[in-house]
């Protein structure tokens, strides 16, 4: 799939764009304007190689046909939005992200390997500073800039007060994984380092997160290492014994890990909860604007508007649900889950059209890594599953920052299928 080029021949506009990849995992760390920033040069570059005929595009290309098609079903949307103002930005943004996805795929078909692997070597050295940073905000209770959770039991890292890095770190992880278990032989160095990526995702603090980083950390190292089925089993046991003694030990996270979600495990322990926690009030709420606006939703960008209607606010305390919130409208920005969000915000129309999108990419990428094996596209293949968890709280999916960690895993997942994976 790659020509054997090297990045000293390629041109100027391959080089720029190989460039921006390689430390975009920066911008998540400095904020929303650094990675719209990159994300639009990236567009840019890419329509003026295309313009001046040095990178082409296959026209006929599966994938690009699956993003367009979402593109027009988000167009239909539009139409539809409550508000038209609010959601336009976010639709004109997915041309963007459409760019993004194929100027990856651009850089893959026009660099070899070893070149490749110089940007995933980068991310390697960008995740090890933060690593480094986390462990020393572990030790001292601050990063090494001097930020400062506001949270007891939460780690913040380089993105301070938004503290968003457990979703980094989810991002992130596997792809550095990847990069070591491809350079790196001693078994010591493969073994210790899945182990301590989850226990520092744990030590973040970001429960989803955690829990996403686990599975995902978990189901690599079954599959892909090459070890006895013993000693996989072997670290998901050594890794659930050390949380459960570590929470046990340690009051702040005894209290976010177990304490404030130990209903669960009781009988009718799951809508308990949600019927007593803010999570379970929006979920409620994005599911009365989905029963009004089951086709098409309220539109992108409108549950912040739409769930401060008071209509909403009886609900919260009716005989099925009895929150302890239902002096409160309900409303916040997003409704802190991935498919109620969809449903909510695009209805039926949008949530079985993006689904199908994103079921359809997977297929081909599966197909694609069972033929060339590769670990990266491996590890998107899983971030990309997994971020759909049901139940668990995300943010919000059309977010600069969560849309840009889910799309450069998407443009890596789909951007290694080969021209042997057919429709």
């Amino acid at each position: 799939m790659q020509k054997n080029l090297s990045l000293k021949d390629s041109n100027i506009f391959i080089k720029l764009i190989f460039f921006i990849f390689s430390f975009y995992p920066i911008t998540f760390l400095i904020g929303n304007l650094a990675i719209n920033l990159a994300s639009i040069l990236i567009f840019i570059f890419l329509a003026l190689g295309l313009i001046t005929k040095k990178i082409e595009i296959n026209f006929k290309d599966k994938i690009l046909f699956l993003l367009i098609f979402l593109f027009i079903c988000l167009l239909v949307n539009l139409y539809f939005s409550q508000n038209f103002n609010f959601s336009l930005p976010r639709v004109i943004k997915f041309l963007i992200i459409i760019g993004f996805v194929f100027a990856f795929r651009a850089i893959l078909n026009n660099l070899n390997n070893q070149e490749i692997n110089r940007l995933f070597k980068t991310w390697f050295f960008i995740f090890l500073v933060v690593l480094g940073d986390l462990i020393f905000e572990i030790m001292f209770g601050f990063n090494i800039l001097g930020q400062k959770s506001i949270i007891p039991g939460r780690l913040t890292s380089f993105t301070g007060n938004e503290m968003v890095i457990g979703h980094f770190f989810f991002a992130f992880c596997l792809f550095v994984l990847s990069f070591i278990y491809k350079n790196y032989n001693q078994v010591f160095i493969k073994t210790f380092v899945p182990l301590l990526f989850v226990i520092i995702s744990f030590l973040i603090g970001e429960r989803s997160n955690f829990i996403k980083t686990f599975i995902i950390i978990s189901l690599f190292v079954f599959f892909i290492y090459d070890i006895n089925i013993k000693y996989k089993i072997s670290f998901i046991l050594i890794s659930i014994l050390f949380f459960t003694l570590f929470i046990n030990l340690n009051p702040y996270y005894k209290t976010r890990y177990f304490n404030q979600i130990k209903v669960i495990f009781k009988d009718d322990g799951l809508n308990k909860y949600l019927r007593e926690s803010k999570y379970g009030a929006h979920y409620k709420v994005a599911k009365e604007i989905f029963k009004n606006y089951p086709v098409f939703g309220v539109g992108i960008k409108n549950f912040r508007i739409e769930s401060y209607n008071e209509k909403y606010k009886g609900i919260l305390n009716s005989d099925d649900f009895k929150s302890p919130y239902n002096n409160w409208t309900g409303g916040t920005v997003h409704p802190h889950q991935i498919h109620y969000e969809l449903l909510s915000e695009t209805g039926l129309f949008g949530y079985l059209t993006f689904f199908l999108v994103i079921i359809l990419s997977i297929y081909y990428s599966f197909r694609s890594f069972l033929l060339n094996k590769n670990l990266y596209q491996f590890s998107a293949i899983l971030f990309v599953c997994i971020s759909f968890l049901p139940f668990i709280p995300t943010g919000s999916f059309f977010s600069t920052y969560s849309a840009g960690l889910f799309w450069i895993n998407y443009s890596i997942m789909v951007g290694y299928i080969g021209n042997e994976i057919k429709f």
